[in-house]
């Protein structure tokens, strides 16, 4: 097993030694925080000391090993793609050592300004994680321009780094100046990622997304996890509707997608109208039904419906 384990890093580390070293640094961070999470129980804001290092350590985790899957298809922008790697390592290794740094001296990395060094430590995590969300968008270019990409799993990687960028979009909400803030949500209390609520209250068990107000979190994790979700979508139509044509399955993909950003849609304003993710109004209720309800609708007629004749955008 270690012998096998000592190959694949090999072939990885010729491949692409900064991804490497970044998965490494991230699994490590994980490894910290999950030590932590089992043998303490101090806690922050009422929620677990190490839980959020433990959450950013699996995403940029799961960031590098999805860069790495990406290389494969990026066949004409290999330089590129090894820069943005770069940007990419740096961000994550300053966000990764900014967090963990702050929880062992006992306090919060994000949205704190208790004192001058705690709010210069908030405002480089924010810095430090625009490499990482540059590499979505360089991702994004980069796939656009690409023309060897796979007819289905292309429109669903295209897709997937989309969506993730739009996900990005309620983590810059929770930036946002008070003012801002403010007119967003019609002047109801927002404090960091928190909407009718001060940050830092109840939430659920290990997650720590609000029970009692809303929260962009939830939102903001569902987006940018399209970029592994979405690449699944693609092989799992592939692989389950082979006997279709290959338009058919394209416009499978492109439901899911659509699908899936109305899940951001909702989540977003959710959390902004001060909604708990486990108590949704009966608005949202009605909201999440008609999105179902379409996407079922619109299944059922790609896969039943006369056969289309032209091909989709984002098909290269």
């Amino acid at each position: 097993m270690s012998l096998r384990l000592s190959e694949t890093l090999r072939r990885a580390w010729t491949t692409n030694p900064v991804l490497v070293v970044m998965i490494v640094f991230s699994s490590v961070c994980f490894l910290i925080s999950a030590t932590g999470l089992t043998f303490t129980t101090r806690l922050i804001n009422g929620e677990h000391a190490w839980i959020k290092p433990l959450k950013f350590s699996i995403s940029l985790t799961m960031y590098g090993l999805t860069l790495f899957w990406f290389a494969r298809f990026l066949k004409s922008h290999e330089i590129f793609f090894r820069r943005v790697c770069v940007t990419a390592l740096v961000g994550t290794v300053a966000e990764l050592f900014l967090i963990i740094m702050q929880v062992a001296r006992g306090t919060t990395s994000h949205f704190n300004t208790a004192t001058p060094f705690d709010h210069t430590v908030f405002w480089l995590t924010a810095i430090a994680i625009l490499p990482v969300a540059f590499g979505a968008v360089a991702l994004f270019v980069m796939l656009l321009r690409e023309k060897d990409l796979p007819p289905v799993l292309g429109v669903a990687l295209r897709l997937g780094v989309i969506l993730t960028v739009v996900g990005f979009i309620p983590g810059i909400l929770m930036l946002l100046p008070d003012v801002a803030q403010d007119l967003i949500t019609h002047s109801k209390q927002f404090d960091g990622h928190t909407v009718g609520f001060s940050e830092g209250g109840p939430g659920l068990p290990y997650i720590g997304w609000s029970t009692v107000a809303g929260d962009l979190r939830v939102a903001h994790f569902v987006g940018i996890h399209a970029l592994q979700i979405l690449p699944l979508a693609g092989y799992a139509v592939m692989k389950g509707l082979g006997r279709f044509s290959l338009i058919r399955q394209e416009m499978f993909v492109w439901n899911i997608g659509l699908t899936y950003l109305s899940w951001i849609i909702l989540l977003t304003k959710q959390a902004l109208s001060a909604e708990p993710v486990i108590a949704p109004s009966p608005h949202t209720i009605v909201y999440a039904i008609l999105v179902v309800a379409f996407s079922l609708t619109s299944a059922v007629l790609i896969l039943f419906a006369r056969r289309p004749k032209t091909r989709l955008f984002l098909d290269s």
